[in-house]
């Protein structure tokens, strides 16, 4: 949750001046008691009347850094991003999707509706789908970059290996042949299925 409260600061922080002052209005609005603090309850109405339903109620917990109870105006600004960018269910288990998640590249590059899965259900292969090609949400997009639809370059998403230091006095033969293997294992296995591992 960290994470997105960092996220959510950033945009604002980079936001024009107005949209900034939308935002201030937007937590005004639900504190509905005036007393510069969002409630639980005014949490629960606020979902309930813009058709959030879709969030936990225990997700205030989550919002609440401070464990005072309350929201503040960057706790509920952190819930704003979240509505916003989030919605995914994990296909397996059926929980909200918050983090890093896994979707069928087919379905995402069809356009259609995607099939994600949390790192748990796919994990333990809890989930039955038409499709193999799985990647996690961040290595898609990096996989993604300057391609045409329905292509992926996993090499893109990857980082560059550092060259190795050939004045080093002990190179493990032993290990530098099984991480070359691993890696041809990968990109052979890339023809198939997008695969990091």
């Amino acid at each position: 949750m960290e994470e997105f409260h960092e996220v959510a600061i950033a945009y604002y922080n980079n936001a024009p001046r107005n949209l900034q002052r939308l935002a201030w209005s937007f937590f005004l609005a639900l504190d509905s008691d005036g007393d510069g603090q969002i409630s639980y309850m005014e949490y629960i109405n606020f979902l309930r009347q813009c058709g959030y339903g879709w969030i936990s109620s225990n997700f205030f917990k989550d919002l609440d850094r401070n464990r005072d109870g309350c929201l503040g105006f960057w706790e509920v600004l952190t819930l704003y991003y979240v509505i916003k960018t989030r919605g995914l269910w994990c296909q397996g288990c059926q929980t909200c999707l918050v983090g890093l998640y896994f979707t069928c590249v087919s379905c995402f590059d069809s356009g259609s509706r995607t099939y994600d899965l949390c790192p748990t259900c796919y994990k333990q292969k809890k989930f039955s789908h038409n499709h193999t090609n799985f990647m996690d949400n961040h290595l898609l997009l990096r996989s993604k970059r300057g391609l045409p639809p329905g292509t992926a370059n996993i090499n893109l998403a990857l980082a560059p290996r550092s060259a190795i230091n050939a004045n080093s006095a002990a190179v493990d033969d032993d290990l530098m042949q099984s991480f070359q293997a691993l890696e041809t294992g990968v990109n052979a296995g890339k023809t198939s299925t997008c695969i990091v591992m």
